[in-house]
């Protein structure tokens, strides 16, 4: 077995967390009191063990869904949406 982390984002899985602009990243406790929470995206982050000859382009989105469902540990990344672009909270 080994352990592999998996994104959720809205109905998509993927290996890689989506891009964000790092340029963005607030630096202080009155940055983020500032945002508005009902304009956010959330980024899920599933830890899953897999077999060793786990191959994720083999697995459609269902499967990997389910997959997730059976996760270690879950991370909520939530993200700040601005003209079309995430900037990170």
């Amino acid at each position: 077995m080994k352990i592999m982390n998996l994104y959720k984002f809205k109905d998509s899985i993927s290996k890689k967390m989506p891009v964000v602009r790092e340029k963005s990243l607030f630096s202080s406790l009155n940055e983020l009191m500032t945002i508005d929470f009902i304009n956010t995206e959330i980024i899920t982050e599933y830890t899953i063990d897999v077999a060793e000859d786990f191959n994720f382009k083999y697995y459609s989105n269902e499967e990997l869904v389910k997959l997730c469902e059976t996760s270690q540990s879950v991370i909520d990344h939530h993200f700040v949406t601005t003209l079309n672009h995430y900037d990170v909270i």
